[in-house]
């Protein structure tokens, strides 16, 4: 009963702070987000990573009819993931000089990012914690100019689609993401949540096609076939390759893999019996229609996509982090002390984890990157939030924000 009186009163204490005019106030917090890529972008000037190079050559080598995922000197041994209509979306910044490009793309990333949280339907103080929370965890895909900023947004603005009646425009957002990299997949989680499936799923299938003839008009549809067997080939190779390597495969898959260093068992034993947990709370349609268990489902998402893909890097981790805010804060219950010992836990380990503000830096190169530990919060939570999607009725109280 103590620790349930002392859990209240934090609680009431945070929403409190973040309540206070200047960390609640929107232009506060549109300063800071806009600050962000220019602050990182200055920083980096004419010292850019090689992914936006990775990027840009998307662009081009649709243009020019050049392989997409073959290795170029130019891209430093690396080589494209992205798929072909990526080629649209870099566009406008591959046209521009590299400095000019390059910041920009980064404005544009924060942009999707902080779009998709302010169209969520959550009330403002929920929206604020979330920014804050968030915070320090943008700017690890800022300073290498990753997608994964924008992938969580889009995320975010799919659900906030369904949640409004625009099934069009999700299935819009999740085609392209799809289109773009193949773990949008996971937007159709949101399927039996949209209430005109049958408009949806001939949108989907209406934007699935534009998608995929589009950059067969910078280039021919030959090329376009070709490209798409390759990337295939790519991501299956990509995938072999991150079994062990220390910048990837920071997943849950990853995480049992390094610290075994067993490569004789294949992904399927871990991937599956996963699968199915994710798919465990589908059972209980009569909770469909509580807004705090379709929330659930969206951190869920954010979580799952991370934990079981050999691709997820250290800077993938901005989706799970919005997912711990909902995780939090949107059940109609009072949550625990160790709900709340959880969610601190997962910020030290998730997100300050690769800084040098509480942790040594050999913690991070020497025990936290090389088995993968980062992935562990992230378990641990998405573990809990399917017993709880499992077990607790999200109904039974008016929605809570404590």
């Amino acid at each position: 009963m103590k620790h349930r009186i002392m859990t209240q009163m934090l609680s009431q204490r945070v929403r409190r702070f973040f309540a206070l005019r200047f960390w609640s106030d929107w232009r506060t917090i549109t300063a800071i987000y806009a600050l962000l890529p220019l602050m990182t972008g200055l920083q980096k000037w004419g010292r850019w990573n090689m992914t936006y190079q990775i990027y840009k050559s998307v662009f081009w080598n649709t243009i020019h009819q050049l392989p997409l995922f073959d290795f170029y000197p130019y891209l430093n041994g690396d080589c494209n993931h992205y798929g072909p209509v990526f080629a649209y979306v870099i566009a406008p910044f591959a046209l521009l000089p590299d400095s000019w490009g390059t910041l920009l793309w980064l404005c544009f990333l924060v942009g999707v990012f902080y779009v998709g949280v302010r169209c969520l339907p959550l009330q403002r103080w929920q929206q604020v914690f979330m920014f804050w929370f968030c915070l320090h965890e943008v700017l690890t895909p800022l300073f290498v100019e990753q997608y994964d900023l924008a992938m969580a947004g889009v995320y975010l603005l799919t659900f906030a689609c369904v949640e409004r009646k625009q099934p069009v425009w999700a299935a819009f957002l999740i085609s392209l993401n799809v289109f773009i990299k193949l773990y949008g997949i996971m937007g159709l989680a949101f399927f039996f949540f949209i209430e005109d499936k049958k408009k949806f799923l001939v949108a989907l299938l209406g934007w699935s096609v534009l998608f995929c003839v589009l950059p067969m008009l910078i280039s021919s549809p030959e090329f376009v076939v070709q490209q798409y067997v390759g990337w295939y080939e790519s991501l299956t190779l990509k995938n072999v390759d991150n079994m062990f390597d220390a910048s990837t495969n920071t997943s849950l898959l990853g995480m049992v893999r390094k610290i075994t260093h067993c490569a004789s068992y294949s992904d399927l034993w871990l991937l599956v019996p996963g699968a199915l947990l994710f798919l465990t709370p589908y059972r209980r349609i009569d909770q469909f229609r509580h807004p705090a268990f379709r929330y659930a489902f969206l951190a869920a998402v954010t979580m799952f996509v991370t934990l079981f893909s050999t691709g997820t890097e250290s800077y993938g981790y901005i989706a799970p982090m919005t997912g711990f805010v909902i995780w939090y804060t949107t059940v109609p219950w009072q949550r625990s002390r160790l709900d709340l010992c959880l969610l601190i836990y997962a910020f030290i380990f998730t997100s300050l984890c690769t800084s040098d503000i509480l942790f040594p830096r050999w913690i991070w190169v020497e025990w936290i990157k090389p088995y993968a530990l980062k992935a562990l919060p992230t378990t641990i939570i998405w573990l809990k939030l399917t017993w709880e999607m499992n077990t607790r009725d999200y109904g039974k109280l008016p929605l809570s924000h404590t």
